[in-house]
């Protein structure tokens, strides 16, 4: 049981964020959102990246 909990907990523990790229269609540059949160912690690494995205979708640029 407690190996169980063990490999659950380094599962959770493991997983990552992914990254978004943003590109502004009227001149081409692009963006990317990271997270500044460490990895222990991917939930609150993509509410990071997604806040971020959203602030570019509201300019106007697109997901890549």
């Amino acid at each position: 049981m407690r190996l169980t909990l063990l490999l659950l907990a380094a599962l959770a523990l493991a997983a990552c964020a992914t990254p978004s790229v943003y590109q502004d269609p009227k001149t081409g540059q692009v963006h990317q959102c990271n997270a500044s949160t460490p990895g222990v912690f991917p939930i609150i690494a993509q509410g990071e990246i997604d806040k971020c995205g959203q602030a570019y979708e509201r300019m106007g640029w697109k997901k890549q």
